[in-house]
């Protein structure tokens, strides 16, 4: 009974012994400060849970030593051989709980133990803690045998010491090595059989005497012999033989953490007990493991790797194998504020802001004085600025080489018919009718100094030829398009443009403003030949042209030239069958969530129009094949290691290769070669497909824009590094304020309770809408953005009293507070009607699903992301429709 409410002794054993090694003062000053200054209170938390537990350990002692009192009265005469063998028997079942142990760990753990026992006996003699109680209750037992063996009693009522009670903190006990048959006949063992264990620290105590002089001798020799590595490490700090940073840090921690997984699994079996177990009273045979290898590390790596783990609550929970998260670490004031400013937008939305007007002013057209706000980009920022910002106090102009907004995440589906493209985009006039103006051109370059910015207009001309569907007769709108138009500079500084050029003209555009939000493009040219033979996946245009390239795919591979029967010999029929299946072997390059959705989607293709009996190419039903290659060694690397390994079985099971590990070396017309990672060797694949979907790369202007900045302006990967309220640098304190950055092109590094250092934050949909709809709130508040932190200008007094300031005073913003990411999960589809979801709020998950429930989960959170109740209308018809009636096939 007492037991099973007693605190695990493994559990309890980790926990002393890492509080002892935290406490223990290394030999670098600084770096001891820091972990006490950073452990204390969870030392002093996790001692006083231990000494909490004195009570029930007293109680559970008195109880055991009075039946091993009454066991003691009936042993018989010969029970010293007995003990003795039993005191053996008891160090074997202490060495076995950690027989994992390496023969380097072995020789620390007996550096622990002998300071161990110092430090118990000093404990001892002021009388304080868990430790003095176990040497008072040690020597009460003493004396009991003292007193027992004076009245004339025989020898042989002493307890044998497997029997008696070892405490809960015997932590030096199971770090000790497991003893063998040779030890446990020689040496000290055999001429010290009137000093017996008296307890968990005089045990140790004991053991550590007895051995000192018998047990590293003899196995001095024998550990030199295995492993001279470790002998020369030990002799090494035979000089400071109290110091800690003298012994291999890296192969302690490796110890120590399976000892933490083993105490794990006995704090298990103590909860749940078989129904019928019976205990063995010889002793297990010892463990052979294998020594860990020893990594070649300085001290100072060593030390500050150990020293980082220990530090960090968060790293120490890990290493414990326990959630460091929880519930309390949500940002509560960050969903509180996100709230707050979700009303403060309908009560614009309501006065009309968003129109152009102001109903409480009584003003049906915008202000006269108002700053000009030119957004570069119609992507997921451009979107939730426009949708937000406020036309009365804004004008604003859109320049654009698209007039369109694109649900990027559905562009999987799109490819393959499941939804038609058209249903996931909205016009960008259609999303603010009311903004001044769209201008449908290329960013091109811009005056940091005199705030103006040049655009190349697009010609407007249909495209001559008939589209083809191969990826280089008919560039895509938003890839990099030669500047056909020669910029002319009169002597006043005005642009002349040179009509001899075919393309559109250039113009300038004046701004107070300049917001850049112009994405990223694919950073195919990084392989050889994928730029110009490898399908992107980042705009409508490329959807439509996959979607052609797939359906063309099929028909040639339907053509008499490819099918066995039209050919006598066998020779050439095999070929007919190689050359067939090459056509419709598609390879997917990347393993993110865009590659493992749009092999999923391809898998759900293949499968429904090359079904039989019905399907529209069921000959080539066994030909059809899909590849993922990935240069990581999991999938979805963004997303939990279980979601990971889910979406890799998943695809196996669909009949997707999935190559990981694997670099694309070159890209040709009708074949890829790729190798694997440290290996020389490469592959090359026959195929019909190349789909590009394994990085991002910056558009021209974004290094043109960071041509006029300061070097501190550039980021890593190409991108702007920004402030906290998403502002670049600039040349001039006067500028300061005027150039945003946003989306995929801003690098903002972010720290959280879960991060050991400050990274950018990552590029996807999720924060470039936040973003946004972050910087549109600030200019229709009216911050003062050349101050830090940005702040509410002095008004008139009749605007003072305005319902949107005197709410920002209410709330505390007189100072515009910081950009802050609110991560709400991720979602990946991978086919046959099964999605991955991780669902978060902010760094905190909160549960993973896969399957069925996390497939609904997924179209209805997409459903309720789309831009407007129109496309939510169209995108359920498309659902409906495929479920119906199957994926549309024709190519128009």
């Amino acid at each position: 009974f007492f037991c099973h409410h007693l605190p695990s002794r493994s559990e309890l054993t980790s926990q002393v012994e890492l509080s002892f090694l935290v406490i223990v003062s290394p030999r670098r000053r600084g770096t001891n400060t820091r972990i006490q200054r950073r452990s204390k209170a969870s030392i002093t938390r996790r001692m006083t849970s231990i000494q909490s537990s004195v009570c029930a350990m007293a109680a559970a002692c008195i109880f055991l030593l009075a039946s091993a009192t009454a066991a003691a009265s009936a042993a018989n005469a010969n029970s010293m051989i007995g003990t003795k063998n039993a005191f053996v028997a008891h160090a074997h079942n202490a060495g076995s709980q950690c027989a994992f142990v390496t023969p380097t760990a072995s020789k620390q753990h007996q550096w622990i133990s002998r300071s161990a026992t110092t430090r118990t006996s000093q404990l001892a003699g002021h009388g304080g803690g868990i430790d003095a109680y176990d040497a008072q209750m040690a020597a009460m037992t003493a004396g009991g045998i003292e007193t027992s063996t004076a009245a004339g009693e025989p020898t042989n009522n002493i307890m044998p010491a497997s029997q008696k009670w070892t405490g809960q903190n015997s932590y030096t006990q199971q770090l000790l090595p497991p003893a063998t048959e040779e030890e446990s006949t020689v040496g000290s063992y055999s001429t010290n059989n009137n000093s017996y264990d008296t307890g968990a620290d005089a045990c140790a105590a004991q053991m550590d005497a007895m051995t000192r002089k018998s047990f590293v001798e003899e196995q001095s020799t024998t550990v030199r012999n295995e492993e001279p590595t470790v002998a020369a490490a030990m002799e090494s700090s035979s000089d400071d033989d109290d110091d800690p940073c003298e012994m291999e840090f890296q192969n302690y921690l490796l110890a120590l953490q399976r000892e933490m997984e083993t105490a794990s699994a006995e704090a298990n079996n103590e909860a749940n007990p078989p129904s019928a177990q019976v205990v063995s009273q010889q002793p297990p045979p010892p463990k052979v493991e294998t020594a860990t290898p020893a990594v070649e590390l300085t001290e100072e790596e060593m030390a500050d790797k150990f020293l980082k783990m220990v530090s960090n609550e968060v790293e120490y929970k890990k290493m414990l194998k326990q959630s460091p998260y929880s519930l309390a670490d949500i940002e509560w004031s960050v969903l509180l504020q996100r709230s707050l400013d979700n009303l403060e937008d309908n009560s614009q939305r309501n006065d009309g802001r968003f129109k152009g007007q102001s109903k409480r002013k009584g003003q049906l057209m915008p202000k006269k004085e108002r700053k000009t706000v030119v957004l570069v980009g119609t992507g997921w920022a451009s979107h939730a600025f426009v949708k937000l910002a406020s036309t009365y106090d804004l004008r604003i102009v859109v320049v654009s080489p698209v007039n369109h907004f694109v649900f990027t995440p559905m562009l999987a589906s799109a490819a393959v018919g499941t939804v038609e493209y058209r249903s996931m985009t909205e016009p960008i006039r259609v999303t603010n009718p009311y903004i001044d103006n769209f201008v449908e051109g290329r960013a091109i370059g811009v005056d940091v100094e005199a705030k103006k910015l040049q655009v190349q207009l697009s010609s407007l001309s249909t495209a001559a030829g008939t589209f083809k569907g191969t990826a280089i007769q008919l560039p895509c709108r938003l890839e990099p398009e030669p500047v056909l138009t020669q910029i002319v500079y009169s002597d006043d500084g005005t642009i002349q443009q040179d009509k001899t050029y075919g393309a559109g003209g250039v113009i300038e555009l004046n701004y107070d403003h300049l917001i850049c939000a112009v994405g990223t493009s694919s950073r195919s040219s990084m392989v050889k030949g994928a730029k110009g033979h490898c399908f992107n996946l980042k705009t409508a245009q490329d959807s439509k042209r996959l979607r052609t390239a797939i359906g063309e795919a099929l028909e040639m591979a339907s053509r008499p030239d490819v099918q066995e029967f039209y050919y006598p010999d066998e020779e050439t029929k095999i070929q007919a069958r190689e050359e067939r299946r090459r056509r419709v072997r598609i390879a997917v390059v990347g393993g993110g969530p865009t590659g493992v959705e749009l092999s999923g989607e391809l898998s759900d293709f293949f499968g429904q129009v090359c079904s039989s009996p019905d399907g529209a190419y069921q000959s080539v039903r066994d030909d059809v094949s899909v590849m993922l290659v990935h240069g990581g060694s999991a999938l979805l690397p963004s997303m939990d290691k279980e979601l990971g390994e889910r979406a890799l079985q998943a695809l196996k099971e669909q009949g997707v290769e999935v190559r990981l590990n694997t670099r694309l070396k070159e890209v040709g017309q009708d074949f890829i070669r790729i190798g694997e990672k440290g290996s020389d060797v490469e592959e090359t694949i026959p195929l019909g497909i190349t789909v590009w979907a394994a990085g991002n790369a910056p558009v021209p202007f974004v290094k043109e824009l960071l041509s006029q900045l300061p070097e501190s302006a550039a980021g890593s990967g190409g991108r702007v590094n920004v402030d906290r309220w998403l502002r670049c640098p600039t040349p001039s304190a006067d500028l300061f304020g005027s150039i945003f950055v946003l989306g995929d092109v801003a690098c903002l590094e972010s720290k959280s309770k879960y991060d050991t250092s400050p990274e950018p934050l990552p590029q996807t949909a999720q924060v470039a809408g936040q973003q946004g709809s972050f910087a549109a709130r600030m200019l229709n508040r009216g911050y003062d953005m050349q101050q830090s932190p940005p702040k509410l200008p002095e008004v008139s007094a009749d605007a003072a009293f305005s319902l949107l300031r005197v709410s920002l005073l209410a709330r505390g913003l007189e100072e515009a507070p910081g950009f802050n990411f609110l991560s709400l999960g991720l979602l990946a589809y991978v086919g046959q009607e099964e999605a991955l979801n991780q669902v978060m709020v902010g760094d905190v998950p909160l549960f993973n699903y896969s399957g069925k429930i996390a497939f609904a989960l997924w179209r209805s959170v997409y459903l309720a992301k789309q831009a407007s109740s129109r496309n939510q209308a169209l995108i359920a018809f498309d659902w409906a429709r495929t479920e119906t009636f199957g994926r549309d096939i024709t190519r128009l």
